[in-house]
């Protein structure tokens, strides 16, 4: 038995499958890449006997990709949503239709990994924090992710158009220099200690408001920009959100 767990972004699509009960989590893929590929590049591990999708993405491209492997392998995939409860944990939402998928599934990879009160930061497009205690969830936050920022600031700024150029040259340049000292350098340390500084400020607010020390989980692509910024020790774990797919599929499949 062969089962495809497929987290479609709106840039990457990470995947894992698990193979008589075996998971492995593979090497993300751009999503415009197998839109314009097809999908070979997903059947090195073999014809999937079940496919399920968890996406925050553009609906035409995951409408395309669904029928890309409905024509191929004849499964129809399975989209899995949040729900207002699920094994073990509760959506703090008012109405829980309106909570991310990516935060859900984030969440329930959490709460199958620790039993003690967690905060599940992603750090992407949008950067989340989200708390979780006793199988509830709190709430949380969402804020524009650091290279969203940077790019917001480019669009507005003269002669900035091109700002992932200029990540990869500021990125490969020496760092030692605290502050900036042309625009473009400015722009990226500054949304970093943005970020930053965020992150710390709710986690430290937390610890205080329940008087409990919160376990941290980061995850999302752009965690290890920040990681020297953090006040307080935490698990990095990239796959959290396939890991969630994962226990809610065999959940359910157990009742």
């Amino acid at each position: 038995m062969i089962k495809l767990f497929l987290d479609i972004g709106n840039s990457y699509v990470k995947w894992a499958t698990v193979i008589d009960g075996n998971y492995e989590v593979h090497e993300s893929i751009q999503i415009n890449t197998l839109l314009d590929e097809g999908i070979d590049y997903l059947c090195k591990y073999g014809k999937p006997d079940e496919v399920y999708i968890s996406t925050v993405a553009d609906a035409a491209k995951v409408d395309a990709l669904k029928l890309f492997i409905q024509n191929m392998w004849h499964v129809f995939p399975i989209q899995l949503n949040a729900q207002q409860h699920c094994c073990g944990l509760t959506s703090g939402y008012d109405d829980f239709t309106q909570l991310g998928v990516d935060r859900w599934f984030a969440l329930q990879g959490a709460i199958g990994i620790y039993s003690v009160p967690t905060i599940v930061i992603d750090a992407g497009t949008a950067l989340t924090i989200d708390a979780v205690i006793d199988g509830q969830h709190q709430g949380g936050f969402i804020v524009p992710g650091v290279h969203t920022m940077r790019k917001s600031l480019a669009a507005n700024t003269a002669d900035l158009s091109e700002i992932d150029e200029l990540i990869v040259q500021e990125q490969s340049n020496d760092s030692s220099q605290l502050l900036a000292t042309n625009t473009s350098s400015a722009i990226l340390a500054g949304t970093l200690y943005m970020a930053g500084a965020f992150i710390n400020q709710v986690v430290n607010d937390l610890n205080s408001k329940v008087q409990t020390r919160f376990k941290v989980i980061m995850t999302g692509g752009e965690s290890a920009q920040l990681c020297s910024l953090l006040d307080f020790e935490y698990d990095y774990i990239p796959d959290l959100v396939l890991q969630g797919m994962v226990n809610v599929e065999e959940s359910v499949k157990k009742q």
